[in-house]
């Protein structure tokens, strides 16, 4: 008589189903009670609480803000552990959303899909425990589970390795939420997934003085006007548009009255791009242009970089395994190739800067909810998505043990 061997993709999404209700109340309870980067308190303590539910040992970061958990197979290699990633801040929106989980923190809701990153790994946490607990996984099996704060911020990443969450780590995973793809869907890129990011202060100063005779004054107000003009202008033609700079201004502060000169006027934004060459050309570019405009205008130009994200640049490798996971759990026809990287941000760039890391999208897009734009108001996901993202992380770390 023949034993049939079971598909592990099939009993691994079996188990995410079977947790279904567990992750939707976890995910409601992160998404009412959201915190901002850097303030993650309680939402550490939530998720250590939830971490020691499947009786794991909690392993809190710095000022116990962002907690990681191990889970071993009995006899893991030194050095040969998966991480899955998932980041539990949120943005400083007030909600507008009527569901009964809607946000109960004034000007503050998880509009990035963070509640549900962290409520997957949460999942795929307990398939592996469950796993374990079976005698279901290998020996040699090692995984870790990073809850990790401030990804808005980009200093949460930085932070989570500095306490030594990516210690005996060999390669780390995660998925983003992406509200313009259906439930039962995965995105997947091999190399430039996003882009990186500088955030950057521009600071004029000049003489004051009145409207009527600004050719007195520094005109400082035109000498800033001036510069994100040749910015705009200058950055994306001044380098090989297969490898695009993407600049921004996205805060002007100057003046207090109508008809004075300002004797200082205060810029910031950002800078994008997707590789590091881009990144060193766009600021020496910058730099170029601030120094031009000190001769042509009575001001003194400074420039000032505030915050450094790098680009997320999939390893194909890892990202193979991921992709190949994910099609075991929803069918590789729905698994489908992004033609394009996005030209937003991700910290999770820091972890893939260490070691080998991919990251997938995971479609959140559901007949009810419908598509519903990061970062606003109305922000919300099909919460079907949720078993289907938990298995693929549960499998991608079985299959890249």
């Amino acid at each position: 008589m023949v034993t049939e061997v079971p598909d592990i993709g099939r009993a691994v999404l079996q188990r995410a189903q079977s947790l279904s209700p567990r992750m939707r109340q976890i995910r409601r309870s992160l998404h009412q009670a959201p915190e901002l980067s850097e303030h993650e308190f309680a939402t550490t303590a939530y998720l250590a609480d939830r971490i020691a539910e499947l009786n794991l040992t909690p392993q809190y970061a710095g000022g116990r803000r962002g907690v990681w958990a191990d889970i071993d197979g009995g006899a893991p290699l030194p050095g040969r552990r998966v991480a899955m990633r998932g980041d539990i801040d949120a943005l400083p929106l007030q909600t507008q959303l009527e569901a009964c989980y809607a946000s109960q923190t004034a000007g503050v809701m998880h509009a990035c899909g963070h509640d549900a990153h962290a409520t997957m790994v949460w999942g795929a946490t307990a398939i592996l425990k469950q796993m374990r607990d079976a005698g279901e996984l290998p020996t040699t099996f090692a995984s870790r589970s990073i809850f990790q704060p401030a990804e808005e911020t980009s200093t949460g990443g930085i932070h989570m390795i500095d306490a030594g969450a990516l210690q005996e780590v060999h390669c780390a995973i995660a998925l983003h939420v992406d509200p313009s793809r259906n439930v039962g869907t995965f995105g997947f890129r091999d190399l430039a997934f996003t882009a990186g990011c500088d955030v950057f202060e521009m600071e004029l100063t000049g003489k004051a003085g009145h409207g009527a005779r600004p050719h007195l004054t520094g005109d400082t107000v035109g000498a800033a006007a001036a510069w994100i003009h040749e910015v705009y202008s200058r950055l994306p033609r001044s380098y090989d548009a297969r490898d695009p700079i993407v600049v921004n201004v996205g805060q002007i502060q100057a003046g207090a009255a109508a008809n004075i000169v300002p004797a200082k006027v205060s810029l910031g934004g950002t800078v994008r791009t997707l590789s590091i060459a881009a990144a060193e050309h766009a600021k020496d570019q910058i730099d170029r242009i601030s120094q031009s405009l000190q001769l042509r205008y009575p001001v003194e130009a400074k420039v000032t970089y505030s915050r450094h994200t790098p680009p997320v640049i999939n390893d194909p490798l890892i990202n193979a395994a991921f992709r190949i996971a994910a099609g075991r759990i929803v069918g590789e026809e729905n698994v489908h190739q992004i033609d394009q990287p996005s030209m937003g941000a991700e910290d999770f760039a820091f972890f893939g800067s260490k070691v080998p890391a991919a990251m997938m999208r995971i479609g959140v897009a559901g007949i009810e909810i419908g598509q519903q734009p990061l970062h606003t108001p109305t922000f919300d996901i099909d919460e079907a998505a949720l078993p289907y993202g938990a298995a693929a992380l549960a499998l991608a770390a079985i299959d890249l043990r």
